[in-house]
């Protein structure tokens, strides 16, 4: 059952991921890009999970396995960039709005940016030790590496995404972005407080999927602003 919420999981960050790419061809910018990223991310990493125990342990799984803890370093501190960025956008044009297109900040974010992503590749691919793990009837690698400390991208895209919504929802009205990184918020906390065999991942790609859908339609809000 798991393997078919994954696949359903996949299927509609696929959606999303065409919907964003859409978005960006029809009007190109750094934010819209970033969005892309890691909705294709998930897609794969969705995917591949969900059908790993068809293809079983081996060369085979574990040579799909690496783009998904590539593209979790390199992709999902993405959002970060998106989320200045459409704050940028939604405060252009406002009388009485102090605007965000500094230096410090357009610099900022593409060194946190970066730092995430050197934790990330760190943590997915210098330390990587693949792990079979088997539970609710999927099969997958995890990564029994020993870099110490939490997932440091995961959760700073998190909160830098939390931030910028709350501008973002003042500057257009629109509190989308917010719900939908609060949603992955939750779907993040409650596995790591309440262990859940299977369920918890699944949590958290629902999660994933709410905030991905939330900042695909800011874009388009965002468009449809003329920002």
């Amino acid at each position: 059952m798991y393997a078919l919420v994954y696949l359903a999981c996949a299927l509609a960050q696929a959606v999303l991921a065409v919907l964003a790419v859409r978005l960006f061809v029809r009007r190109p910018s750094v934010s819209a890009f970033m969005l892309i990223l890691p909705i294709a991310a998930v897609v794969w990493d969705n995917t591949v999970i969900a059908l790993g125990a068809g293809i079983g342990d081996g060369p085979l799984l574990q040579a799909l396995s690496w783009p998904r803890f590539i593209g979790h370093a390199l992709f999902t501190p993405a959002w970060i960039v998106a989320a200045v960025g459409f704050a940028q956008r939604a405060g252009r044009g406002q009388p009485g709005v102090q605007g965000l297109d500094t230096k410090v900040l357009n610099a900022g974010q593409w060194v946190v940016y970066a730092a995430c992503v050197v934790l990330g590749l760190l943590r997915s691919v210098v330390f990587l030790v693949m792990k079979p793990v088997e539970e609710a009837g999927l099969f997958y690698y995890g990564n029994a590496g020993s870099f110490p400390g939490p997932p440091f991208g995961s959760i700073t895209m998190l909160f830098v995404v939390l931030v910028f919504a709350v501008l973002v929802w003042r500057r257009i009205k629109s509190p989308w972005m917010f719900v939908g990184a609060l949603v992955m918020l939750f779907a993040f906390a409650v596995p790591q407080a309440v262990p859940l065999e299977g369920m918890g991942h699944v949590l958290e790609n629902a999660g994933e999927v709410a905030m991905a859908a939330s900042l695909v339609y800011t874009e388009r809000l965002l468009q449809k602003r003329g920002a």
